[in-house]
């Protein structure tokens, strides 16, 4: 193998390797002309002090890439794993370096974080802010969607949105997944689709809860406002409700102890007669598959890169018939900067690729970047929004170079904190 590859390269200028990793001292900026006897990578270390947390720094040759670690100890007691959803709330973003602040002013130590879920960025609704993916924070519900098309890929398989969780005891999980969500009311079953989700024709009824904003910025349809319910939403919930009013105006106010029921209007047209002011039902919802009930913190993304030590299988056809598999994925094919999770028996992974920096790193597709992660030692790993939301942030700063050159505000956080 013979390439030139500029580096602004941190290094000692001895050789390294998975077993014997370089910490670098010195700036050598330049051509580095790959042979057959050069080493793939070098690795450099950015911490040295937190037992359990090595955040480090690999430079990839072979993938012109640059990519950043933090690599976590699951036995560590030192050390934990949660989720943050950006400006408190489904609407609105906020950088990580914000959320890691606005998390010290509760007390909470932020080591190391990621940016995570896809969603909206703006619309002439206000709806920016809204995640396209599933998140559970502090065992509440915050977002469910519908699997639907997002990808390019067949939302029947699991891997083309994937999520991660962790159970109360502590068990990692991850795995497409569904809502089965009903309202119950005057002999009548009502299928929720999704929760605080864009009202759509995909996803034509939606639960809002407090956590989506002030209001459910919708346009018509039908919307009832559910009062007298037990709060928060979890993911193993069942409550009776009140209806206190109906609206067919759309942006209804969400009450701060209660849910708008949002309904399309094919939806309305089938369900209008069902609902009446003062009427009493149940609301039930279940996570589906069955473990993720006891889900304390999770969040969403959207390709399954690894599945048992492997590169997803479906992953590798679409490397294959180069994106022709999921042709409206194609720029999962290119380099491209990239944020991904990724676990083993013993360690959590959170890394970031920089790309679109011509000379220093080109960023990778969905393919490399699973095996960047299964050589990291992960054998289950999902991708999270990349481009320029790429973000790992460590040590009280952005570690990675951003493709954008600044810190992008972003829709919710992965973070390691200390116990």
């Amino acid at each position: 193998m013979s390439a030139l590859f500029n580096w602004a390269l941190n290094s000692t200028g001895v050789e390294g390797d998975n077993s014997n990793p370089v910490v670098a001292e010195n700036t050598i900026t330049g051509p580095v002309e790959i042979t057959e006897e050069t080493d793939e990578k070098d690795r450099e270390f950015l911490n040295h002090s937190i037992g359990g947390l090595r955040i480090y720094r690999d430079w990839l040759y072979d993938k012109y890439s640059v990519v950043h670690v933090v690599e976590m100890d699951r036995q560590a007691e030192t050390l934990g794993f949660s989720v943050e959803l950006a400006n408190e709330q489904i609407i609105g973003r906020e950088s990580i370096s914000d959320i890691a602040s606005r998390l010290k002013k509760r007390e909470v130590e932020v080591l190391a974080s990621i940016n995570g879920s896809f969603g909206i960025r703006a619309d002439q609704m206000g709806r920016g802010g809204t995640l396209f993916n599933l998140h559970i924070q502090d065992k509440e519900l915050v977002s469910v969607p519908v699997r639907a098309d997002w990808w390019g890929f067949c939302p029947t398989t699991d891997w083309g949105e994937a999520s991660f969780g962790i159970t109360t005891d502590g068990e990692f999980l991850v795995s497409a997944i569904d809502l089965n969500g009903v309202v119950s009311i005057n002999g009548k079953e009502i299928r929720i689709h999704g929760i605080n989700q864009i009202r759509n024709y995909d996803c034509s009824i939606v639960l809002f809860t407090p956590k989506f904003g002030i209001s459910s910025l919708t346009r018509g349809g039908l919307e009832v406002i559910l009062t007298k319910t037990k709060l928060p939403i979890t993911a193993d919930y069942t409550s009776k409700f009140t209806i206190s009013k109906i609206n067919e105006d759309g942006d209804s106010r969400i009450p701060p102890d209660g849910l708008v029921l949002s309904l399309n209007y094919y939806s309305a047209e089938e369900f209008r007669s069902t609902f009446s002011a003062g009427d009493v039902g149940t609301l039930e919802i279940r996570l589906l598959p069955e473990e993720w009930r006891r889900v304390t913190n999770a969040i969403g993304g959207n390709i399954r890169l690894l599945r048992n030590g492997q590169v997803e299988p479906e992953l590798v056809e679409f490397q294959r018939s180069y994106s022709n598999s999921a042709p409206e994925q194609r720029r999962g094919i290119r380099g491209d900067p990239r944020s991904a999770l990724g676990f083993n028996n013993e360690k959590l992974f959170l890394v970031t690729v920089d790309g679109r920096h011509r000379g220093y790193s080109m960023g990778m597709g969905f393919y490399d970047l699973a095996e960047t992660l299964r050589d990291l030692g992960a054998t289950e790993a999902i991708n999270f929004d990349g481009g320029s939301s790429a973000t790992l942030w460590g040590l009280g700063e952005v570690l990675n170079e951003p493709s954008s050159g600044y810190e992008r505000r972003v829709f919710n956080a992965a973070y390691i904190y200390k116990n």
